[in-house]
């Protein structure tokens, strides 16, 4: 039973106060589903009562009880704030994906709730073996970049300074592309090109990687001067791994301001160093 059939069905086990019953209910849920029980049972549980009936589906084995809990976290950490961290850290380390998936969510949700004090509580995940927990730095980075909000910016930007130099593919991909060259650069653009420019004196590749592929999405281009001046001093690097990353960015720059990137790459073309990046580059415009 799905859909608005599943949700007359929890609300009456509620109302009941066969909560019991719930994760039954709820199997096959989907994200949604489990975010309006968790609203409902936030509505219903008195007050003070949360957080311990959070922990105890946290503890069940089965994955609806558990989806569910993950979605009380927010609720929960109104009453507990450090332990109701302590729970989301356990549910994203040991979950299944969706599971996970759905935890860096939540955690995007209080650091854009309670941003001070969420995001002390979240920097150890920045140097957590859980690649999960790494990773679930990055989504919440992204869900709580705003514009409106400038005072975030710096905080944001060491808060992901760490994961950098991380080696895990999949969240590099989440960082360099997404976090900084889709939201960071959107969002804080003068302080988020600040930090580009700091970071691509190091000589780390994965750095590298990160700060050539932040110029690679819609953002750059009404910078695409600056972000040049950036992506010119990386496409000198002979690791294969970095000056394929600043090919990356050049083309879809390419695309989107080719008045400019264009005779960069000519010029690129009958400089030995950069020939290869700019060949590679030309491919794909």
């Amino acid at each position: 039973m799905r859909g608005e059939g599943m949700r007359e069905q929890v609300d009456r086990l509620i109302e009941k106060g066969n909560l019991e019953k719930l994760a039954a209910a709820l199997n096959g849920a989907g994200v949604e589903d489990f975010r309006y029980v968790s609203r409902r049972l936030n509505d219903h549980i008195e007050d003070g009562n949360l957080f311990k009936h959070t922990e105890k589906l946290a503890r069940k084995k089965d994955a609806s009880s558990r989806h569910l809990a993950c979605q009380l976290i927010p609720y929960a950490y109104r009453e507990n704030r450090a332990r109701a961290f302590e729970l989301l850290t356990t549910l994203i380390e040991k979950g299944d994906w969706p599971l996970r998936d759905a935890g860096a969510g939540v955690a995007g949700r209080l650091l854009r709730a309670d941003f001070a004090r969420a995001i002390e509580l979240m920097r150890p995940w920045t140097r957590d073996e859980s690649i999960d927990l790494r990773r679930s730095v990055v989504i919440a980075t992204i869900r709580a970049s705003k514009p409106n909000k400038l005072e975030r910016a710096e905080p944001l930007l060491k808060l992901i300074e760490p994961l950098l130099s991380d080696d895990d593919a999949q969240l590099r991909k989440n960082l360099g592309p997404s976090a900084l060259g889709t939201h960071l650069l959107r969002d804080y653009p003068v302080l988020t090109f600040e930090y580009l420019v700091k970071w691509s004196t190091s000589n780390v590749a994965q750095v590298l990687w990160n700060v050539a592929m932040a110029f690679s999405g819609p953002p750059a281009a009404p910078i695409v001067k600056k972000a040049l001046i950036v992506l010119r001093k990386l496409s000198l690097d002979e690791r294969r791994f970095v000056w394929r990353a600043v090919s990356s960015a050049m083309w879809k720059l390419g695309r989107r301001r080719p008045e400019i990137v264009r005779p960069e790459l000519g010029r690129w073309l009958e400089d030995e160093r950069r020939s290869d990046v700019a060949r590679e580059a030309l491919k794909h415009l």
